[in-house]
């Protein structure tokens, strides 16, 4: 009797539980909503257009059609995560090296899509960005 409470117990956790995803792109998160309502996946939208999502249809969503769409963008791609206080640095050396990248939220952490030919665990993203010395050189 008791593993049948416990039974119960993990698939209630497992249907309640929520995942959260948004491409920052509004025409690639119009696509992947669409591509939800297409699958027939229960979701709801938020007012920011944050799509929210079950545990049950994780991996269908994120394996399947973020990844297509992730495709669509880069055919060879990665994501670039990072600690939150370091997002302006890991920004500002995208930017200056002219990497392509989009934007997602993925439960509530800021990710990055680029190329996959980009090695980003081999950038120099030292406390002191090197877009302000470069600014600090060009004032000289």
């Amino acid at each position: 009797m008791r593993s049948h409470r416990v039974l119960y117990y993990h698939l209630k956790v497992m249907f309640m539980k929520r995942h959260s995803f948004k491409f920052l792109d509004d025409s690639l998160n119009r696509e992947l909503i669409d591509s939800l309502k297409g699958a027939g996946l229960d979701h709801s939208i938020d007012d920011d257009g944050v799509i929210h999502y079950s545990e049950v249809d994780r991996g269908i969503v994120e394996d399947e059609l973020i990844c297509a769409i992730r495709q669509k963008v880069f055919a060879a791609w990665q994501i670039v995560t990072c600690p939150s206080d370091w997002t302006t640095r890991y920004l500002d050396y995208m930017r200056l090296h002219e990497i392509p990248l989009k934007e997602e939220l993925s439960d509530g952490e800021l990710w990055f899509l680029i190329p996959r030919k980009y090695r980003p665990h081999s950038w120099k993203l030292d406390a002191s960005s090197k877009p302000r010395r470069l600014a600090e050189n060009r004032a000289s």
